[in-house]
């Protein structure tokens, strides 16, 4: 007497009814609830074509398939395997080579974790993903065994294409560029345009560098005595090459805004308003009439205050260092890793924040009442100390002198590599998916 019960023809089962110790992502596949059993509970896949109590044809039967591999059961419909048929799964007549018949089911001994990427691939209808703890060239090896290294070939092909299409469309914001104003933004946006557009970008990476330069090399004495005779060669080529550059970074920005094709995202990127800081504080400079040497230099007679204002945008001059980001894909995921993480740095700092405040309150009651000439003069500067050494940076201006201020400081450091060390292996974790999608676009 033959149990029969019928499988949903729309869904795809699978189940893996062993556990593995490395973690796949978003691992695909449901577990099967409907089959076909036999008396000894075994689920059946010979027939595809069963019959009622009363004789009559039971039609729409969907077989399900009981595969074995490295020990794991992976149960799937035999119509889903079929969707590809040059396939060793699709292929009934070279699958029943690997038939058990005293376990009836299908013995493959093969990698079980790769295999749940293989089974996946039969379910979503041509799709792939690689587990994270497996090297691609053994994830290959096992396409290979299963007949699917072509079809992985053209899927890579299929999502590099699609990628480099979503990556135009984002930078360009022009499906089909024609005018001149959409080849403009183009050659302005992505250095893979054409090559008049890597040429332009190697120019601007030139001249960001050249602009951080010669900010960096003008604070030196040496330099700076050499900078307040106007009359200088120096002095005149330092001013020719921030005019340069300047000028350079105005063009680039004003043609990306006037080729741009929604203004109001152009105004919305954060990158569009650090181009604006950088070249704000040389056109108030020039307005004003005041050289980098006159705004850097201190006047005891109190003029000095007139330029404060000037030292502040002087400052922002070396936000052109972000500048960089857009010519580097290793600042691109790092920034995208802090993004993803922002929950476990707050926690961090909240934690942080909270240690600096007990440790720092009770370090001042200890040192201030073991010796009123003690470095810790009030809760403010007892917070310093506990966050220079919270940070493990520990300057050594200031330290506890009595027993209980020592113990005190091992327990503020034992306190400070615990929360360091907790939300460092989620970032790492964090960092590694950024950057495994990023080779994934590559």
């Amino acid at each position: 007497m033959v149990e029969l019960k019928l499988a949903s023809s729309d869904s795809t089962p699978s189940s893996d009814h062993t556990s593995n110790g490395c973690t796949n992502g978003n691992t695909p596949g449901g577990t099967v609830r409907s089959a076909l059993l036999n008396e000894q509970g075994v689920r059946s896949h010979h027939s595809d074509h069963v019959s009622d109590d009363s004789g009559s044809d039971i039609t729409g039967y969907n077989e399900i398939v009981r595969i074995n591999v490295g020990g794991g059961i992976f149960e799937v419909y035999r119509s889903t395997l079929e969707r590809y048929p040059a396939t060793l799964l699709g292929d009934r007549a070279r699958l029943q080579k690997h038939y058990v018949m005293e376990h009836n089911h299908y013995f493959l001994e093969r990698h079980k974790l790769i295999f749940s990427s293989v089974l996946y691939f039969y379910q979503s209808q041509g799709d792939f993903y690689m587990p994270t703890c497996v090297s691609l060239e053994q994830f290959k090896l096992e396409l290979e065994f299963f007949g699917l290294l072509d079809h992985h070939t053209e899927w890579v092909d299929r999502m590099r294409l699609g990628n480099a299409k979503k990556k135009a469309k984002a930078n360009s914001l022009y499906a089909d560029p024609r005018t001149f104003r959409q080849k403009s933004w183009n050659f302005f946006n992505d250095p893979g345009y054409s090559v008049g557009a890597r040429i332009w970008a190697i120019i601007d990476l030139i001249a960001i560098s050249t602009a951080v330069l010669m900010f960096i090399v003008e604070t030196m004495h040496v330099v700076k005595e050499e900078l307040e005779n106007p009359n200088k060669i120096l002095s005149t080529s330092f001013f020719i090459g921030e005019t340069a550059c300047t000028a350079f970074f105005a063009i680039e920005l004003i043609g990306r805004l006037v080729c741009c094709p929604d203004k109001l995202v152009f105004m919305r990127t954060l990158m569009n308003w650090v181009d604006l800081v950088t070249i704000i504080p040389y056109f108030i400079q020039v307005a004003t009439n005041q050289t980098d040497v006159d705004v850097g230099s201190h006047d005891s007679s109190g003029g000095g205050h007139n330029t404060n204002a000037l030292v502040v945008l002087r400052v922002l001059r070396v936000v052109r260092v972000l500048k960089l980001a857009k010519h580097s894909k290793g600042i691109i995921i790092v920034t995208k890793t802090l993004t993803s993480s922002i929950n476990e740095l707050s926690l961090l700092l909240f934690f942080w924040f909270i240690g600096v405040v007990i440790f720092g309150s009770i370090m001042y009651f200890i040192e201030f009442n073991y010796s009123p000439d003690s470095d810790f003069k009030s809760i403010l500067e007892s917070s310093w100390w506990a966050v220079v050494t919270m940070s493990t940076v520990g300057y050594g201006d200031m330290s506890p002198k009595s027993p209980w201020g020592k113990l005190v400081a091992s327990g503020c450091m034992m306190f400070s590599m615990i929360i360091i060390a907790l939300p460092v292996t989620v970032i790492v974790s964090k960092f590694t998916r950024v950057y495994a999608k990023y080779k994934d676009r590559i």
